[in-house]
């Protein structure tokens, strides 16, 4: 995980701990919203991605756009709120996001990435 961070900082040009702090809430959003069928196989194919999911997940983000993603019952909403809150911007969050799950299907196939991301609304675009 730690040259999947380095290389997710370089390329959105950012800090290497607010990388693995979004990195983190991403990983947690899929572990808790993805097809629940499929998520340990692809957590084990990416190691580390439980204890990152672990450090930076949980609870849903804090104010007014995490009581949206509670209220939409968006667990996508509620990641998308913390993950502004690290200060990175829509595009910043986009690039994290098609470079955390690029990572994945190369190492854990792209058919079970698109299986567990399939369910989560609003990541389609990045698989």
């Amino acid at each position: 995980m730690e040259k999947l961070i380095a290389s997710i900082a370089d390329k959105v040009g950012i800090e290497a701990d607010v990388a693995e702090k979004a990195v983190g809430i991403m990983l947690s959003l899929v572990r808790s919203d993805g097809d629940q069928s499929a998520v340990p196989e692809l957590m084990q194919a990416l190691p580390g991605a439980d204890a990152l999911a672990d450090a930076h997940g949980g609870g849903g983000g804090g104010g007014l756009l995490g009581a949206l993603g509670g209220a939409l019952g968006g667990g996508a909403m509620a990641a998308f709120g913390k993950l502004t809150q690290t200060g990175l911007s829509t595009d910043q969050i986009k690039t994290v996001g098609e470079q955390l799950f690029e990572h994945a299907k190369e190492q854990a196939g792209e058919p079970l990435v698109k299986k567990v991301v399939s369910t989560i609304p609003g990541l389609g675009p990045y698989v």
